[in-house]
């Protein structure tokens, strides 16, 4: 009861402080409309609505015309503008001209190398604008999973030449003629059904093929302010010892474990009302979906515990408020920018997508648009586990710190 006595008292203060709630709720849903306003009329006709690709086909075997069939395909017509180009030079010119925002070149020979070559090497280049990451982020993608399931399909090829081969079906002698052949209707077959229906899942795409900014910076600036929520929250620890009223407390029959207990469980529930909250007035008065709402609540609550976690350990490190400030400041600024918080991760190169996973964002916005997406509890036990573990980890080492504080 001691503990849920010093939560509650650390709720009604925030409750009672018009600023603070402010900052935690009126900035939020302003930045979210204000982000997702200014990204969609920047992109209006030739961002993620409608991005202007060209294409060069310089293959004459089949696997080139299926990428090019999957890039103009009716799925992505939305999605897509798809210029032909003559040669390479000319596709990269159209690059640089701001005319593309991304330029797709299949070379001569790509898929008789891909199935005939022992390794089964071919290299597709995608020449992005750098002025347009985000939309050349979206092309990328669409030719990495063309090369995925034409990777499957070579290894299929082969797999099935092999046993052919050795169940008498196929004389060893004849294999290498009917490989190319076998490999090739064996790669196209095994790729076409998926490519033609490729869904911008991590971006937040909807059915349409359109990128929803909407849904996608509600879920991203609740993150951004629950953090510098949880960092708030948890420098009240250093500035009530500044104050005098912690060793008040102490006086008072209160164990060192029901304080510290009571004062991080009443971080939590702070970004926990501050999350439902978001959530909850995105969904009725934006109409942002955020999925199924028992996953939706587990997401969160794993989202906040992480967040405030790390809130605390900041806490732990800091000497005095003000130093507190500092630090939560800058580690609030650095992992939301590489966690996506203001741009989506989509567009970001493969190194940066690994760094981003160091703290609790890029796992919570990618839960929240998977569930925006349609999945379910089940399918989120990657993102689960990892703030799972990131909770443990940051509360171990937030408790070892703040023991200082109770001497």
């Amino acid at each position: 009861m001691k503990v849920l006595a010093i939560a509650f008292k650390e709720v009604r203060v925030v409750l009672r402080d018009r600023m603070t709630l402010l900052l935690l709720l009126a900035a939020p849903l302003a930045l979210t409309l204000v982000m997702s306003l200014a990204f969609s009329r920047v992109n209006q006709g030739d961002g993620l609505t409608q991005i202007r690709v060209a294409v060069v086909n310089q293959d004459e075997g089949a696997l080139g015309q299926a990428l090019v069939d999957v890039l103009r395909s009716p799925d992505l017509g939305d999605l897509l503008a798809v210029t032909q180009a003559a040669d390479p030079a000319a596709a990269r010119a159209l690059v640089e001209a701001d005319q593309a925002a991304a330029a797709v070149i299949i070379p001569a020979g790509f898929t008789e190398r891909l199935v005939s070559t022992p390794d089964g090497t071919g290299r597709l280049e995608v020449y992005g604008n750098p002025g347009r990451a985000v939309s050349a982020g979206v092309v990328r993608s669409i030719v990495e999973r063309f090369a995925e399931q034409v990777s499957a399909g070579v290894v299929g090829a082969n797999v099935t030449v092999r046993q052919l081969v050795e169940s008498g079906r196929l004389a060893a002698a004849q294999a290498p003629a009917l490989a190319p052949e076998i490999g090739q209707r064996v790669t196209v077959a095994a790729g076409q059904s998926e490519l033609v229906t490729i869904q911008l899942v991590a971006a937040g795409a909807q059915a349409s093929g359109r990128f929803d900014y909407l849904a996608y910076y509600a879920p991203s600036m609740a993150t951004l302010f629950l953090m510098f929520a949880m960092m708030s929250a948890a420098r009240t620890l250093l500035a009530e010892r500044e104050a005098g009223t912690l060793d008040r407390l102490r006086a008072s029959p209160i164990w060192a474990a029901e304080l510290l207990g009571g004062k991080v469980f009443g971080v939590f529930l702070i970004g926990l009302l501050q999350m439902a909250v978001l959530i909850l007035v995105t969904h009725f008065f934006m109409g942002v979906a955020w999925g199924e709402p028992l996953a939706v609540a587990a997401h969160t609550v794993m989202v906040v515990a992480a967040t405030a976690a790390l809130g605390l350990v900041v806490a732990s490190l800091a000497r005095t408020s003000g130093q507190a400030n500092a630090i939560g400041s800058t580690v609030t600024m650095v992992l939301a920018a590489v966690g996506g918080n203001f741009v989506p991760r989509l567009a970001f190169p493969a190194w940066l997508k690994a760094v981003s996973y160091i703290g609790p964002n890029a796992w919570g916005i990618e839960g929240f648009q998977s569930l925006a997406s349609g999945a379910r509890l089940g399918d989120l036990r990657l993102d689960l586990a990892a703030l799972a573990a990131m909770t443990v980890v940051f509360l171990g080492l937030a408790l070892w710190g703040l023991r200082r504080l109770l001497k």
